[in-house]
């Protein structure tokens, strides 16, 4: 079994002057990871290195990862390597470190990227890693309204709601779930034409 983090994750390690920052965010795609590593280079522009790998899918199907200024594998992989070896996936781990003025060498650096990400890692709430499938879904306002309520019990997740003639908007929903959801969706197809495609 793969495991993700509940909610994003920050602690600090200084070693030899030099203070790393290793921050955890969960994702359910490269595409966000991109997005969310872009918001955290921001945050901390003024580092000397934002080193990052992230893992997603929920068998670790895609992984990348880069040293951002490092010398070569002493930053990015360390960092993979520490998602991959507790089974982590849908996760972007980046550390920022601050140099301190003393250099630490290959295996040092190598050591203090790993350590970072271990010690964070240390302090996340883990959970199930899990297939989330996204409909788009079509209907009328009352409709609307009804599905709210009837998935209430659901894992269910409403976004990109554009109101007009009709509601339009995207759900998501963990795959195990997937069936009842689709009962419901039919339903509503049969009484209110409500329209839904699955995204891909």
């Amino acid at each position: 079994m793969y495991f993700t983090i509940e909610n994003p994750v920050i602690s600090e390690l200084k070693i030899q002057r030099s203070l790393f920052i290793a921050a955890l965010y969960p994702v359910e795609s490269p595409e966000q990871a991109r997005s969310v590593l872009a918001e955290h280079t921001r945050q901390y522009a003024d580092a000397t290195h934002n080193c990052y790998a992230y893992v997603c899918g929920t068998k670790q199907e895609t992984s990348y990862y880069a040293d951002a200024g490092e010398p070569g594998g002493t930053a990015g992989k360390p960092i993979l390597n520490a998602l991959l070896r507790k089974d982590i996936s849908n996760v972007l781990a980046v550390v920022t470190r601050y140099y301190g003025g003393i250099k630490l060498g290959v295996k040092g650096l190598i050591d203090a990227y790993g350590a970072a990400v271990e010690q964070a890692l240390g302090t996340a709430k883990l959970v199930a890693a899990r297939v989330w499938q996204v409909y788009h879904v079509e209907c009328d306002y009352p409709s609307f309204e009804s599905l709210k309520h009837k998935c209430s019990e659901l894992e269910l997740f409403i976004s990109d709601i554009s109101y007009a003639q009709r509601v339009s908007f995207d759900m998501s929903i963990a795959e195990e779930q997937q069936k009842q959801l689709t009962d419901i969706l039919d339903g509503y197809v049969l009484f209110s034409g409500l329209i839904y495609s699955q995204k891909t």
